[in-house]
């Protein structure tokens, strides 16, 4: 390891994985932030479970991936929702670096959907821009809460990338189930350089309480959240919603704005269902006008900003989160949910600059959070 005289930054990670993507899709990205990082006097190691106890990690160096010892991280990003590698080391590691203030993430259970809108919509400047969303435990309590609501979506209250998302929507006496399912499993997308996000669109006619009952099964969920749909605008029959990207809680930026537009017909916009990344400000602008989208903008902006903050005071200091937003034609903002650990494939296929950007904000952002504990440990000797 270099000298300690440089911040050292490690990202936390479920690996290793493949001999050529130790680290999967996000592979690649790492690679980038580590140049970035050597620019600015920040090195960066990449650990997984199990090398924090042994103080070992992987670093980036003269084109391939080599092991090295003596790691003593000043900051720690988790970059892994799940992890299938030493899931036990895993948890134990992420603890211990919570407690002792090194990982500046947001914990996995604060993209909770449902934990989320139960907490936000106590906020009086957030509450407006929630949809209604109720929690759903049986096939029985979704049947109840179909025969009051016309049109909603049916979601785990976890991360999902797209799938096991359901649109039900009443026509008539009938209800009817929307939902795709990927045709390439989504571990390929973490051994191969190809993306390959296809799907199929299913729709299901749910007739009576016992279709539902029976659908539910089918669906493997044990919770989840009814959310009533917001009508989202469409360009050329394709739906389309918002990302922002916000970094540093304590002194929260907007790196970046993304329009996200799925298929024709499609039932979410996530890249990982065939979705596309558009100039969020053009997509705003045809949603509501040109003469609303400045304020709209402002709007998503203040909604987002605000977010972050109570996020902040709520879990502690984190590096950056992914909002997803959605617009109306009305001109009515919303909130979906959040992302701990926001992806960048996105932004490096709508704006290299833009890509560019937001891993040099991660850098910037983790050298003035090491400045901060390092004066708070000063304070404290």
């Amino acid at each position: 390891m270099e000298s300690k005289k440089r911040i050292v930054l490690a990202l936390y990670v479920d690996g290793p994985i493949a001999k050529d993507r130790l680290f999967g899709e996000q592979t690649k990205m790492f690679e980038e932030l580590t140049t970035y990082g050597d620019d600015c006097g920040v090195t960066v190691i990449v650990l997984t479970p199990g090398d924090f106890s042994s103080r070992r990690g992987f670093r980036f160096q003269s084109g391939r991936w080599v092991r090295v010892s003596g790691v003593d991280p000043d900051i720690v990003l988790r970059r892994s929702g799940v992890f299938t590698h030493k899931p036990v080391s895993a948890a134990r590691e992420l603890t211990e670096l919570r407690k002792s203030g090194l990982l500046h993430t947001l914990p996995r259970q604060s993209g909770n959907k449902w934990s989320l809108y139960s907490w936000l919509s106590r906020d009086p400047l957030v509450r407006c821009h929630l949809p209604r969303t109720t929690l759903c435990t049986s096939g029985k309590q979704l049947y109840a809460a179909l025969q009051s609501r016309m049109d909603v979506y049916l979601k785990p209250p976890g991360g999902s990338r797209g799938v096991s998302i359901y649109h039900l929507e009443r026509r008539g006496r009938d209800v009817v189930a929307t939902w795709e399912r990927r045709l390439v499993d989504r571990t390929l997308d973490q051994v191969s350089s190809e993306f390959r996000p296809e799907t199929e669109t299913i729709t299901r006619s749910l007739r009576n309480e016992a279709a539902c009952l029976a659908f539910w099964q089918e669906t493997g969920l044990r919770r989840a959240i009814v959310q009533d749909a917001v009508q989202l605008p469409r360009k050329d029959g394709a739906p389309y919603d918002f990302r922002w990207l916000v970094c540093d809680s304590e002194d929260p930026v907007i790196v970046a704005r993304v329009g996200r537009m799925g298929r024709r017909g499609a039932v979410t916009t996530n890249i990982h269902t065939g979705g596309q990344a558009v100039c969020a400000e053009d997509l705003v602008e045809l949603a509501v006008g040109t003469k609303q989208s400045d304020a709209v903008l402002r709007t998503m902006d203040e909604v987002a900003t605000r977010i972050a903050q109570r996020l902040g005071a709520r879990h502690g200091p984190f590096a950056e989160v992914g909002i997803d937003l959605a617009v109306t034609e009305q001109a009515d903002v919303f909130v979906f949910e959040v992302n701990p650990t926001p992806g960048r494939r996105m932004l490096r296929v709508l704006d290299a600059d833009l890509h560019r950007l937001s891993l040099e904000s991660l850098i910037e952002y983790v050298i003035k959070a090491a400045r901060r504990r390092g004066q708070s440990a000063g304070r404290e000797s």
